[in-house]
């Protein structure tokens, strides 16, 4: 990641597919909208469009995909 030309940190995702899909892997009770903007963020530092959430917290997998559009020109 940069902020203002300076390397601060790295985002390294959990999978990354292609360059076209991204997944970040939990165990939480539930996904909560700050875990959405997260990913939001990292869609936009790495500039891909789609990504995945999974939780194995419960049984069955729960899942959520995200996209992040480009605001069109006005």
């Amino acid at each position: 990641m940069l902020y203002r030309n300076l390397k601060i940190d790295e985002y390294i995702p959990d999978l990354k597919v292609e360059d076209f899909i991204i997944v970040d892997t939990m165990v939480v009770e539930q996904v909560h909208n700050d875990d959405i903007g997260q990913i939001i963020n990292y869609l936009k530092i790495i500039g891909t469009r789609t990504g995945l959430i999974l939780n194995f917290k419960h049984p069955k997998l729960e899942w959520r995909k995200i996209t992040d559009h480009p605001s069109s020109p006005s």
